[in-house]
């Protein structure tokens, strides 16, 4: 089926047995979809039932009844991929499948969309490696029909198209990362698993039809063959890594067919370096350098290559975890303890396998120095490196996979770590427990394939996203009480500034000023609070006062005007709940004033009304400042008046919530917390530990002027590792150059 949404192409015509495996592939996939839907029900009624609480069980519910109903448009979108996966064949250029949902080049990976990438790609390795047989051979066959090179990557039956496909074709579904990961799960069970069935079906079909009908047979006759030493060089392109043959070989294990010659033992290298160690090697001449160093030694061993070096440092990890822990000033490199061990054997390094060595040292040192704050997490990290160098040495695509499990997990480690300083106890934190749990699992572990360390992995994240929520309603709650904080503030300074505008600097009856302090500030103080500065009870509450200055002003004694005034003036005093007695007593005093009895000769201290009053409320006075009975702080202006650049002050407004800061403005000079949050409109910028704890406030200009004199720093905590080791790579080329 066509999509009319996609750009016209030429149609591929295929060959017509590539036409049958397509007919008996989307019948196979067609009954393998029906028996998977079938269980969604099951499946999903399950769950529900066994949800500790209602909002899990009505999530299962309604995603059992949105698979049901979209299940025809899930049918379409799938079978339409693989279409396309087919038609891919007739590209000659074309080495791998590449659905609109893959996307390209590095980017910031989100929690859930990195759960679906990691079950996508263990789904996707675990049938590869059961199916790699027939794959192989499905390959060539399917190959010598179809102008493209046919590798695992773009086989349209292969597990890369099929499971690509699938997850295109529910990328429209508006699922929780939990029910997707059931529903990959039923996927497997139902489709890729039994996957090898119809690839070995598929390959006794090609041979019936005399396509390549004897190449298992000569498979295996060569692979009983015995190894003869090589005629001639390597391919120049397996040397260096060249990208042209890493497509068309495929990646991973399957690129593993172009192995270079280890030069220093004169045999073929039982593990092959991926395309990132082969260039590296080639630009900084590991070979020369390490041969060089081998002259001007005093012995020279037997060159020790990458298993037996794999193999070999495995017996290392007691050592290596005690020379960490033990050397806090200048602990020695592994590099350094690698070489002593074998100088002890009557063994030295090859090149490559030294500078793979030295490149993982120096990687290590960069992450603690820049990324991690605290010493006992800096150490427990560095007891990883010797996992991390067995997984490298083994696994060619370490460092060529930026998504590779090991990575991740050393990305999602640092990350967690980026927040502790020297003084936390590690014992009461349950992400610093995490983390040294993972490293010691990997320090003692034997097995770390991809799949237990996509275990690992999971794992590790989960527990650190339960903390993560767990902080998150912490600092919600404490945003929460600043925001009421600032806002009461706020209302606080507005109204002083309202009464400092109209009576600061005058000279006026004493009343004015008791009235000013004691009664009217509650009342533009609670109109600010309920409905803001652009409400109408706010605006109305200022213009009564105006009024009442303006007829003390003009010495008024319009009857009618004064009623009406002072008569608003106490429904708005009645309406908060202000003191009787009070109320009494400063209406009384207006009321005599305007009256004209504004002279002490009136018996002021006999009259009722003001009884209690020590001062003359008509003397006048001269109001410098005034002291008004209202919650909050007018707050200070110190030097907030400064001029700041406006760069700095883009770079505060650049700090969200959720980044993370380095603070040297107190002690401990590397204290470290996190945005949990601007307040607006003031623009308070509030910093929180780990724990959620607040640890400072800052204005706006503060963080300006903090930023601008490197007080404070932001910390990028993304792909630590990543970013570290193309920091490396960097160093290490320009001391290169340098030389």
């Amino acid at each position: 089926m066509t999509d009319i949404n996609s750009p016209p192409q030429t149609f591929f015509k295929l060959p017509q047995p590539v036409l049958a495996l397509q007919g008996r592939a989307r019948t196979y996939l067609a009954a393998c979809l029906n028996s998977m839907f079938d269980q969604v029900d099951d499946t999903f009624f399950d769950l529900a039932d066994r949800a500790d609480n209602n909002r899990q069980q009505t999530l299962y519910f309604d995603a059992m009844r949105m698979i049901r109903v979209e299940r025809k448009n899930i049918e379409h979108h799938f079978f339409r991929a693989l279409t396309q996966g087919f038609q891919q064949l007739g590209n000659a250029t074309d080495t791998g499948f590449s659905p609109r949902s893959r996307q390209q080049g590095l980017e910031v990976i989100e929690n859930d969309r990195l759960e679906e990438i990691i079950a996508l790609d263990t789904m996707v390795s675990k049938a590869a490696e059961l199916c790699k047989a027939e794959l192989d051979a499905l390959n060539v066959r399917i190959g010598s029909l179809v102008p493209a090179a046919v590798t695992m990557k773009n086989n349209p039956v292969g597990p890369d198209v099929i499971c690509e496909s699938f997850n295109e074709a529910v990328a429209h579904l508006d699922l929780k990362i939990p029910i997707k990961l059931v529903f990959f799960k039923l996927f497997e069970r139902h489709v890729t698993v039994p996957l090898k069935d119809f690839l070995t079906e598929s390959n006794r079909r090609f041979r019936e039809m005399g396509i390549l009908p004897d190449l298992e047979q000569v498979r295996k006759a060569k692979a009983e063959k015995p190894p003869e030493k090589p005629k001639r060089p390597p391919d120049q392109a397996a040397v260096t890594g060249d990208a042209s043959t890493n497509s068309a070989a495929g990646e991973g294990r399957q690129e593993s067919k172009n192995l270079p010659l280890d030069r220093e033992a004169g045999r073929e290298s039982p593990v092959r370096y991926g395309q990132f160690i082969s260039q590296l090697k080639n630009l900084l001449q590991w070979d020369s350098r390490a041969g060089n160093q081998g002259e001007a030694g005093a012995t020279s061993g037997e060159r020790v290559g990458a298993e037996q070096l794999s193999s070999m440092v495995g017996n290392l990890q007691q050592d290596w975890s005690e020379t960490v822990k033990g050397s806090k000033e200048s602990p020695k490199s592994l590099l350094e303890v690698v070489e002593a061990h074998l100088a002890q054997q009557g063994s030295n390094l090859g090149g490559t396998e030294r500078g793979v060595i030295d490149l993982l040292d120096r990687l290590f040192v960069r992450v603690n120095s820049e990324a991690i704050a605290s010493t006992e997490i800096a150490e427990e990290l560095r007891k990883l490196e010797l996992p991390i160098l067995q997984i490298a040495l083994r696994d060619a695509t370490f460092f060529d996979r930026e998504k590779h499990p090991a990575r991740r997990l050393l990305n999602e480690i640092a990350e967690a770590a980026i927040g502790y300083a020297d003084e936390f106890d590690s014992a009461d934190d349950p992400v610093a427990r995490a983390i040294s749990s993972v490293i010691d699992e990997l320090c003692n572990e034997s097995r770390r394939d991809n799949v237990a360390l996509t275990h690992l992995l999971l794992n590790f994240i989960d527990l650190v996203e339960k903390e993560r929520r767990r902080v998150a309603v912490l600092e919600q709650r404490l945003m929460e009480e600043v925001a009421a904080t600032e806002k009461i503030n706020q209302a606080h300074q507005a109204v002083l500034k309202v009464l400092m505008e109209r009576v600061q600097g005058k000279t006026l009856p004493r009343f004015v000023m008791n009235f000013a302090e004691e009664a009217w500030c509650k009342v533009l103080f609670l109109n600010h609070l309920r409905s803001g500065v652009d409400s109408q009870e706010w605006q109305q509450s200022i213009q009564l006062l105006d009024r009442l200055l303006e007829l003390v002003h003009l010495g008024n004694r319009q009857k009618t005007m004064v009623q009406t005034v002072l008569a608003s003036i106490r429904e708005s005093l009645e309406s908060i709940a202000f003191d009787a007695y009070d109320l009494g007593r400063l209406m009384g005093a207006m009321e005599q004033y305007f009256s004209g009895e504004n002279t002490a000769s009136n018996g002021v201290e006999d009259n009722a009304l003001l009884r209690g009053i020590s001062a003359n409320p008509m003397e006048d006075v001269y109001i410098q400042i005034l002291r008004t009975d209202i919650p909050g702080n007018p707050g200070s202006q110190d030097d907030d008046e400064e001029e700041i650049d406006e760069q700095y002050l883009r770079r505060a407004d650049s700090l969200s919530r959720g980044v993370w800061v380095e603070l040297d403005d107190v002690d401990p000079s590397r204290r470290r917390c996190k945005v949990a949050g601007v307040i607006l409109p003031a623009g308070t910028f509030v910093f929180v530990n780990r724990q959620g704890a607040k640890v400072s406030e800052k204005n706006r200009n503060r963080v300006a002027r903090e930023l601008k004199d490197d007080k404070l720093r932001m910390l990028d905590k993304s792909r630590l590792f990543d970013r570290a080791l193309q920091g490396v790579v960097d160093d290490m080329c320009q001391n290169r150059s340098l030389h």
